[in-house]
């Protein structure tokens, strides 16, 4: 039976596949901004961020259904796959991005909030405490769960497991 990854080893690769997926956005940005340009198209800001959703969903999915691993999961030996076993296919990987994008930007709303032109928001610290309690609750169902699972994991039906070394 595979052992479900521990929470330390699925934030290395979600690091790793952050920093991947920074470097696509951007790459992304930089077509979007040639093409508009030539075009002489105006920027619509709910379209760019759709194209942007669609360009992790694709980076993330076609990994996910595709052996279950991104490259950030290869290098810790991660891999997703759903509850029974077989591999996620692209409702399950659309619900888990979508969730884990959700997640994320729980976890990373403390430290946005830091920022000089966001901390004079009205309620920056009492949103800052609701994130923080969030992520808290949801790092500890992770450690108290027998496989590990964060949320998206739970409502995507997928889990995270190690592979053995080869």
């Amino acid at each position: 039976m595979p052992v479900p990854a521990p929470i330390w080893r699925r934030l290395a690769a979600a690091v790793y596949d952050g920093l991947l997926l920074l470097g696509i956005w951007m790459a992304a940005l930089m077509f979007d901004t040639i093409v508009r340009d030539l075009l002489d198209v105006e920027r619509s800001w709910p379209a760019l961020r759709a194209y942007l959703f669609l360009i992790g969903l694709a980076f993330f999915g076609w990994f996910w259904t595709h052996g279950g691993q991104t490259l950030g999961m290869r290098a810790w030996r991660l891999q997703l796959r759903r509850a029974d076993g077989s591999p996620p296919r692209w409702l399950d990987a659309a619900l888990r991005y979508a969730l884990m994008l959700v997640c994320w930007s729980v976890v990373l709303t403390p430290a946005l909030l830091r920022l000089p032109v966001l901390a004079r928001l009205p309620h920056a610290q009492a949103i800052t405490f609701v994130a923080l309690s969030i992520s808290a609750l949801s790092l500890l169902w992770m450690r108290l769960d027998a496989r590990r699972r964060g949320p998206q994991d739970r409502l995507s039906g997928t889990e995270v497991v190690v592979l053995p070394a080869s």
